[in-house]
């Protein structure tokens, strides 16, 4: 069993040999950015509230403790889920010489072993960040934060195994209804969009302004005051960090995880006998999709089979269907925020250039997933090669379906700018043409980079590898900024009319499509041919 745990944890934190250094290294950047806007936000966030309201510094950590439990909790979860339910090697494993009760026990054990990886990971640096704002840092308290460490995982591990029982159930009845969940993805993204803006807001209003909205120090005021309370775990996890009621917090974590965790594993080892023998006898079956023969014309057909791919792979209907549709909602709060901050800054006018900066960005999140055109296909990409298809062909109609949705959120978000007033009909009309012609280059700048670097092997988890994604996001974005700031800036450090700024906004979106374009059309024949599974 042992041997099985360690097996399993080498293959999740090791360092894997056949995985390219240039993509560890992005995927370090990305995550390291990541981080560094949270921490950002933490300390922003702290300094603002504690030189604006009375609070002290456990008091206002508990509101940093209770998003991490939140967040930890839905992470564990997933691994619940995921390693006990629904694991995706489960007929190898059953060959394994462990009986079903010591492997139910090590998936167990890997699922806290990776809360606790996780949970040093988040809590230390948010810790010291806003140890800092509070400047509330001393030796018991670094100690504090190393048995909040320790403590922290026992919540989110003792309530997942209850909660992952009822999600199990719940995404196998919506699993072959792929829309409502991509719906409940889209309200659930939009949700934290807006709770994200709102914080940006608060603390812009304090470093710019200097002043607050009505009731919105009465509303943080609220928040900390019934997030410190006797109902919420994170109260008693701030105990033992501060070292304040140290065994009252020690008491009821560890009291609350013994009770939790006895009845959930007993509940769950039930479950998981069923699950497990219902999939080895091939209940798993159940939910697979069997093609039809399609009598399309041969371009339809890949374009039919594209637009699929978007809807039933994770990755595209989450993170690239669902980005798209909630994208105009985003719009509208990202150029509020923006022209608030800009206007304190530069001026009154920037309302074409920040709506250019904002549009332009999401722009880039969308176009970005045409790097994973190839990339998508997988083990099954012998099969495009025996397609009696160009290979110029399969590419160019799988790149207009990601125009296509690109230029449906462009419309929608344009519309959004135009009922709200914010550009006015010319500026509108300049940020559409840029667009389109941005769109085009991005997604064709991502069909080249994919042809470079096809990454066809699969994760683990049978989804396609994101690298490429992350190298265009970062592309569409400077080019994105190069528009954002022309539009904000070149009338003012350039002694230029509108018009000129709008013709030099239109002349860099068509060379940066036409250069795409073309090396696309040149060049992808050869490099497709060059591509092995």
């Amino acid at each position: 069993m042992f041997n099985f745990i360690r097996l399993q944890l080498k293959l999740k934190w090791g360092l894997n040999r056949n995985n390219s250094k240039t993509n560890a290294i992005m995927t370090a950047v990305v995550a390291l950015l990541a981080i560094l806007v949270g921490l950002g936000l933490v300390w922003g966030l702290s300094f603002v509230l504690k030189s604006s309201i009375t609070v002290s510094a456990k008091q206002l950590s508990v509101l940093y403790l209770t998003i991490v439990v939140v967040g930890l909790t839905v992470f564990a979860i997933g691994m619940q889920v995921n390693r006990l339910y629904r694991p995706g090697d489960i007929n190898i494993t059953a060959r394994f010489p462990l009986s079903p009760f010591k492997m139910f026990v090590s998936c167990l054990i890997l699922n806290y072993i990776d809360l606790l990886i996780y949970s040093f990971i988040v809590l230390v640096p948010i810790m010291l960040v806003f140890g800092g704002a509070m400047q509330c840092i001393t030796v018991a308290y670094v100690f504090g934060i190393i048995l909040g460490v320790l403590f922290l995982p026992i919540v989110p591990f003792a309530l997942s195994i209850f909660i992952a029982i009822p999600i199990m159930y719940i995404s196998t009845i919506l699993k072959k209804h792929n829309v409502i969940r991509l719906i409940l993805f889209i309200a659930f993204l939009v949700a934290a969009f807006v709770v994200y803006y709102y914080l940006l807001r608060v603390l812009a209003q304090f470093f710019i302004h200097r002043n607050w909205e009505e009731g919105t120090l009465e509303i943080w005021q609220k928040l900390i005051n019934g997030l410190n309370n006797y109902w919420n775990p994170a109260y008693y996890l701030s105990n033992i960090v501060f070292f304040s009621r140290f065994w009252l917090g020690f008491g009821a974590m560890l009291g609350f995880a013994a009770v939790l965790i006895t009845i959930g594993v007993l509940v769950a080892k039930v479950v998981y006998s069923k699950i497990r023998t219902k999939v080895l006898d091939g209940g798993s079956d159940v939910y697979k999709r069997f093609s039809r023969i399609d009598n399309s014309k041969s371009s339809f057909a890949i374009f039919k089979h594209t637009l699929s791919e978007i809807i039933h792979t994770k990755t595209y209907s989450y993170f690239y269907l669902g980005v798209a549709i909630s994208t105009p909602v985003m719009v509208f709060f990202c150029n509020r925020l923006v022209n608030m901050v800009g206007e304190a800054q530069i001026g009154k006018g920037i309302n074409f250039g920040a709506s250019m900066l904002v549009i332009s960005v999401f722009m880039a999140m969308i176009g970005s997933f045409a790097a994973n055109i190839l990339s998508a296909e997988g083990r099954n990409f012998y099969i495009t090669k025996m397609m009696p298809v160009g290979y110029r062909r399969q590419l160019l109609v799988k790149g207009i379906v990601n125009v296509l949705v690109s230029l449906g959120a462009l419309a929608i978000s344009a519309v959004v700018l135009a009922c709200l007033k914010f550009v006015s009909a010319t500026e509108l009309l300049v940020l559409l043409i840029s667009q389109i012609l941005f769109v085009i280059g991005l997604v064709f700048n991502g069909i080249n980079l994919n042809l470079v670097n096809p990454n066809l092997k699969p994760k683990a988890n049978g989804e396609p590898e994101e690298i490429n994604i992350t190298y265009m996001l970062l592309i569409g974005i400077v080019v994105a900024a190069v528009f954002g700031m022309a539009g904000i800036l070149l009338p003012r450090i350039i002694e230029i009319g509108n018009w000129a700024t709008y013709l030099i906004i239109i002349g860099v979106a068509i060379v940066y499509s036409i250069i795409n374009v073309l090396v696309f059309w040149f060049t992808a024949e050869k490099k497709y041919r060059k591509i092995e599974v």
